[in-house]
């Protein structure tokens, strides 16, 4: 089948490759999405795996048409019983980009109308509409005049994981911080720090990864399983093959610390709904006093981007930052994600890399800073007192 797994601007790449190591075929990027073709397994296992998906789409007709009465009719031909029952709970979402209607919303109206007409005129009652938690969820694009209506295997979004029992004032999206983990580079093998955890959703993610269990091993509810051929069986193996113990040879630490301290308790909270063990240590502390762990790793945070900050102290918090990471975290690769690029720039180090992201509607920054042990020139040189072996001249033999 064709399968389209939506996710954030940024992300298609990282989402293409989660695909491709989980045996999608013949792959394609598009704006905020990837499509590729797979069998009903892979179409679970997509669910269940995906990081970086907001949700997972099996498109069921697309077709051209010519205005909103063309439409109206070309949806009556849908054979929507195929779909759900009669009893399910249903809602129409999507994204209408069109100059036909004055109204974005009118087409899925039209949507919606059909579907309960179709069960109307067959048993001469109308299924319920759900818009908060339905058992069947259409989702309806429209691009000028081409029309694609697609099932919704997914129904909450993907990020809702089911860990995050609660969260702080501006937490950051769950597969957003594995999209940061996955650009990031991190070899799941070296110790990952995040000084401004604060619910300890970035850790997390990243402790999930190195375990290598699924993301969304503590969901419970997918709109798959009420489709009329929802393969239960099917399900319950790959649900049962995915690894779900922590593993017992982690040489390497994952640290979570932020000042504030109910925030440390929420995270210690959230990681009990997963089977992490004791692979993330959490603390409550201030990222100046944590000290990173020998060896080399990746730092990646995502402080304060100054609303509730007088713009001196966010650009003072930001020039901390950057101490921090000259004096503590030599040997590591060092990411901050922000959307004040002027505070950004009071890190006052040079980003090896830039990347743009959004946050929520945030149109952010994912910065990198190759935090080298030494100056950059003994880096790149090697030590330019180091004594060198004087060169030898070699005489030429002659007959």
């Amino acid at each position: 089948m064709d399968i389209v797994a939506k996710t954030f601007f940024g992300c298609e790449h990282i989402l293409a490759e989660e695909i491709r190591e989980l045996g999608g075929k013949n792959i394609k990027l598009g704006n905020r999405a990837v499509y590729y073709e797979g069998d009903t397994e892979l179409l679970y296992a997509s669910n269940l795996w995906l990081r970086t998906a907001i949700s997972i789409l099996v498109p069921i007709r697309s077709f051209r048409f010519r205005d909103e009465e063309d439409l109206k009719y070309l949806f009556t031909k849908f054979n929507f019983s195929k779909y759900m029952r009669l009893s399910d709970t249903f809602a129409v979402k999507g994204a209408v980009n069109s100059t036909l209607f004055r109204h974005s919303g009118y087409p899925l109206l039209l949507l919606k109308d059909a579907i309960a007409d179709h069960f109307r005129d067959r048993y001469d009652k109308r299924p319920s509409v759900d818009l908060a938690k339905p058992k069947v969820l259409f989702d309806l694009h429209i691009d000028d005049r081409h029309c694609t209506v697609s099932l919704n295997s997914s129904g909450a979004p993907l990020y809702q994981r089911g860990y995050r029992k609660k969260t702080g004032l501006a937490p950051i999206n769950e597969a957003i911080a594995a999209g940061l983990i996955l650009m990031s580079g991190w070899d799941k093998k070296s110790n990952f720090l995040d000084v401004f955890c604060g619910s300890g959703t970035i850790p997390i993610e990243a402790a999930l990864m190195a375990n290598g269990i699924p993301a969304n091993i503590a969901r419970k509810q997918y709109s798959f399983m009420n489709w009329p051929d929802f393969d239960q069986e099917k399900w319950r193996t790959i649900y049962k093959a995915a690894p779900a113990h922590p593993r017992r040879d982690l040489d390497f630490k994952i640290i979570g610390s932020d000042t504030d301290g109910d925030m440390i308790l929420l995270a210690r909270d959230n990681v009990k709904a997963l089977p992490l063990g004791k692979t993330i240590s959490f603390e409550v502390k201030d990222f100046k006093d944590q000290e990173a762990p020998e060896g080399k790793g990746v730092l990646i945070s995502n402080p304060p981007y100054g609303e509730r900050l007088e713009e001196d102290d966010i650009n003072e918090l930001y020039q901390d930052i950057g101490n921090y990471f000259k004096r503590k975290m030599p040997g590591y690769n060092c990411w901050v994600i922000s959307s004040n690029m002027e505070a950004l720039k009071h890190i006052e180090l040079k980003p090896s890399q830039k990347t743009t992201v959004f946050n929520g509607s945030l149109n952010c920054e994912f910065r990198k800073f190759e935090i080298f042990e030494g100056s950059l020139i003994e880096h790149k040189f090697g030590k330019v007192n180091e004594r060198r072996e004087p060169k030898r001249n070699k005489k030429k033999n002659k007959d």
